[in-house]
């Protein structure tokens, strides 16, 4: 009798080894693709980081670049009220320079009557 139950046991234990073997082949299939997934999921977490770091130094750019564009829309304003200013400047000198010929031909011509008097 005993040696049915010593046939039958080492047959069982041959399948639980088969068994046991196949079960550790999936486990260190599932360990692997878990590992490729650990793996790719650090490698995009990176990507993320690197992405997050990107974006904000772009952030900071605009931001420089708005500050940059409202000091520059002040300096335009600054030498559009200078150029209003200048050309202000200029009709009230070309008035003045328009008067003072005005005067200058008054005067050569008082100059021109003295001068035939002398004569």
């Amino acid at each position: 009798m005993k040696l049915p139950n010593v046939a039958s046991a080492t047959v069982a234990l041959i399948e639980a080894m088969k068994s046991n073997h196949q079960l550790s082949s999936k486990v260190g299939c599932v360990l692997a693709k878990l590992l490729r997934t650990r793996l790719d999921g650090d490698e995009l977490f990176k990507c993320c980081k690197d992405l997050q770091e990107e974006k904000n130094n772009l952030v900071g750019k605009v931001e420089d670049v708005a500050v940059e564009k409202d000091e520059l829309t002040k300096k335009v304003a600054n030498l559009k009220a200078r150029l209003k200013e200048s050309e202000s400047m200029l009709d009230e000198f070309e008035l003045w320079a328009a008067r003072e010929r005005k005067a200058s031909k008054e005067l050569e011509g008082e100059l021109f009557i003295y001068k035939k008097e002398v004569v």
